[in-house]
């Protein structure tokens, strides 16, 4: 008898088993065999081993005596007190005082009476929301259980909740100033910019926040109380100027606000910002004009007939993509086609097309909102975009009036006022322009202009005339005396002058196209389905309820434009019923679709760059994008549970500064691990914390694995491992007397 180790693959992984065997001579032959007595499982070495042992001194009769191996006693291991988070804070306190932020915040924010240096204290949270964001709350629970408190000096009693919310506040004040010094430390170390990129995103609030936070919808649709945060980096991604906005103020407003806030500016010197299309209609082109800032951003569709009129879109509309399954067949049709225009091809996504310069002289001043102005400018300069509206359209340089308008700088409702103008006589519109019409407001003008036919709208005008006659009148220049002189209005609007560049991305116009036709298959499905409830006999609905089901559905899409409504009465026994037609614009959906795939990027008329650097630099803005996507994730910027705008603003500075952090750690990585992966595998080298006798603290460094070692080496921190040189850097943190070893 003796015992035998069977061995078992399965799935890939072997498996041991121990077996007592015995031989013996089979009958029938007599040859020798093994039989299986019992399987005894997994065993250890040692068991095998004491089953081979007893087996051989029963078969020479001896005795088996169990003989106890002494263990090491437990004073001569020791067992840890604690194990702190350490290399992935390690790293990261590394690259914090690279930037010199440590000095940079101790000039800032003195130390004054306090027992934590307030510097000290930012950098702890700072790096809190790197490896394990949370509120200040949890911050003070969680900084003890980390090696923070050895590698910042840091007492882990005074780094409390009370604390930290009067550094939030210290940290408010340096904002500004802190702001400014980065700017200089990134410029110091790698150069003049190359290019800046500017965006703005949201966080929300646990609750309804402090007075910046507004209700409303989020970037994701959410409704929430929100507040905006406006954030302008370099081409790193290192974050240069930020700002915490109101929750309903307009993103176009807040950029512009940050861009007159840093003309001028030392640091920003030739290095173009990018922004998104918010900043692409010819009111925000003026306002970023006047900076004397380089800029690039994109043009709304709506602007792209002002601007790039020569945009050879005519090849395209013959191409009609409707689903996925052809779509790489579709998009190579559509890089052939793009090939025959005068387009360059770039790459198989990417064909450009320099305009040049592009002056517009046509930009209308707006007209003066001041109640207490003279009527007479309002309408005269009133009347004069009218005409200058409905001539855009005429000549084909805008697709419509909402577009023309918005070219303009004219909201939607303001563009259609000044429309109805238009129905008024020529000789009407003349004597307008030659202020004849002094006196009148607006609105009388619009009553006029809304009589039914043309001798109604004579009498009322000759009325209006009449009685703004018998008005009190400012007295008249003798300019305006003479026939064909126009009254005083705004001061004229200088031209703008842009760089105009075109882009076309076969990709994009593909996707474009197809979802559009699966908008229009939305549209039939909805109509289908309302027609089949109204043939109901119980359908109880009127003409007006049925016309206003149809305009809230084709709102969703916005397509009220696109379609012609009839909603047709069919007279039946009893009650009438109802059948709703919709019949699609073919020249309004043809000049929708017209710019599908195409991008019209302005660039101050001074850019060096060229049209293809211009297109890869505007692709380059997700930058930006990742700044706030990393904000968001990593870094957790929302849900707030401040209730101070002093508060969130120095809750967003920390979130910048992390940032700050993760962006310079994955730079220097060089992209062989993410900086979130990097933080992730650090994180398991922690340092034990062992107490001895005298219950002085003593440290050691966990063996990092071959991961840990490949990023410090990437990092050139291999000395974060060394427990000598980790004993000579650090302040051993104070312990109560009754930690001490007992033994």
């Amino acid at each position: 008898m003796h015992v035998r180790i069977s061995r078992v693959k399965r799935n890939g992984r072997t498996y041991e088993y121990a077996q007592l065997v015995e031989s013996f001579r089979r009958p029938s032959d007599g040859m020798p065999m093994h039989r299986v007595i019992t399987t005894l499982g997994e065993a250890t070495a040692l068991e095998v081993h004491n089953l081979r042992e007893a087996l051989a001194a029963a078969r020479k009769g001896k005795r088996v005596a169990i003989v106890r191996v002494a263990r090491p006693s437990d004073s001569s291991v020791p067992k840890p007190t604690a194990n702190l988070r350490y290399l992935d804070l390690a790293v990261l306190l590394e690259l914090w005082r690279g930037w010199g932020l440590d000095e940079l915040l101790d000039e800032l924010m003195p130390v004054g009476a306090e027992r934590l240096r307030p510097a000290a204290v930012v950098a702890a949270l700072s790096l809190q929301r790197c490896v394990d964001p949370g509120s200040t709350l949890y911050a003070a629970r969680w900084l003890p259980r980390t090696a923070l408190v050895e590698l910042l000096g840091l007492d882990p009693h005074s780094f409390n909740n009370t604390r930290l919310h009067r550094v939030l506040d210290d940290l408010d004040t340096a904002t500004l100033a802190l702001m400014s010094k980065l700017a200089r430390r990134y410029e110091q170390r790698d150069g003049a910019f190359v290019s800046m990129f500017l965006d703005v995103s949201d966080a929300w609030f646990t609750g309804r926040g402090p007075t910046l936070a507004k209700y409303g919808k989020t970037k994701e649709g959410l409704i929430r109380h929100k507040i905006g945060v406006v954030l302008l980096c370099n081409e790193h991604g290192y974050p240069l100027r930020w700002e915490v906005i109101a929750g309903n103020q307009s993103d176009s407003v807040a950029m512009g606000d940050m861009l007159r806030a840093i003309a001028g500016l030392s640091w920003v010197g030739e290095a173009p910002v990018v922004c998104d299309r918010a900043m692409g209609k010819t009111a925000y082109l003026v306002e970023m004009l006047a900076t004397k800032l380089r800029f690039l951003t994109a043009l709304t569709v709506t602007e792209f007939d002002a601007y790039a009129s020569t945009l050879p879109h005519e090849p395209f509309a013959a191409l009609d993509p409707r689903g996925e399954a052809e779509r790489s067949r579709e998009v190579a049709q559509t890089v052939k086609v793009a090939e025959q225009t005068l387009m360059t091809k770039v790459d198989d996504d990417l064909f450009v097309l320099d305009l040049g310069v592009v002056e517009r002289a046509d930009v209308p001043p707006r007209p003066r909102s001041d109640p207490t102005a003279d009527a007479e400018d309002v309408t005269v300069a009133a009347m004069r975009l009218c005409r200058q509206i409905r001539q855009g359209v005429t000549e084909g340089r805008f697709a419509s009036y909402a577009a023309a308008g918005r070219a303009a700088g004219l909201s939607k409702s303001l563009t259609s006022k000044y429309i109805h103008l238009g129905r008024l006589s020529e000789q009407q519109q003349r004597e307008i322009l030659e202020g004849k019409a002094k006196g009148c407001t607006l609105a009388e003008l619009l009553q006029v202009a809304a009589e039914p036919d043309a001798d109604a709208r004579e009498r009322a005008f000759a009325a209006r005339l009449t009685k703004a006659d018998g008005k009190p009148q400012r007295a008249r220049t003798p300019r305006a005396e003479h026939a064909g002189d126009q009254a005083p209005g705004p001061a004229p609007q200088d031209p703008v002058r842009v760089r105009v560049v075109v882009s076309f991305n076969p990709d994009r116009f593909v996707e474009q196209r197809v979802r559009a036709h699966q908008q229009l298959q939305r549209v039939e499905a909805f109509v289908k389905m309302l027609n089949t409830k109204l043939g109901s006999p119980r359908a109880k609905r009127s003409t007006a309820r049925i016309a206003a089901t149809v305009d809230r559905e084709l709102r969703k899409g916005a397509l009220l434009e696109a379609f012609d409504v009839h909603v047709d009465e069919q007279p039946t026994k009893g009650r009438p019923r109802y059948r709703v037609e919709l019949r699609l614009k073919q020249t309004e959906w043809a000049l929708r679709r017209r710019y599908d795939g195409f991008t019209v990027l302005v660039a101050h008329p001074s850019v060096s760059q060229s049209a293809v650097e211009l297109c890869r630099l505007y692709r380059a803005k997700d930058a930006v994008e990742k700044d706030f996507q990393i904000i968001k994730s990593v870094v957790e910027l929302r849900p707030i549970w401040h209730r101070t705008d002093a508060k969130v603003r120095a809750h967003v500075t920390l979130c910048m500064l992390a940032l700050l952090l993760e962006r310079t750690l994955q730079r220097k990585l060089t992209g062989r691990y993410t900086a979130e992966a990097a933080i992730e595998l650090l994180a398991s080298c922690q340092l034990n914390l062992y107490v001895g006798k005298q219950g002085a603290p003593a440290y050691a460094i966990t063996h990092p694995d071959d991961d840990q070692k490949a990023i410090l080496r990437a990092l050139r921190l291999q000395h974060l491992t060394d427990d000598e040189e980790f004993a000579d850097r650090i302040t051993p943190r104070c312990l109560p007397p009754h930690t001490a070893d007992p033994s």
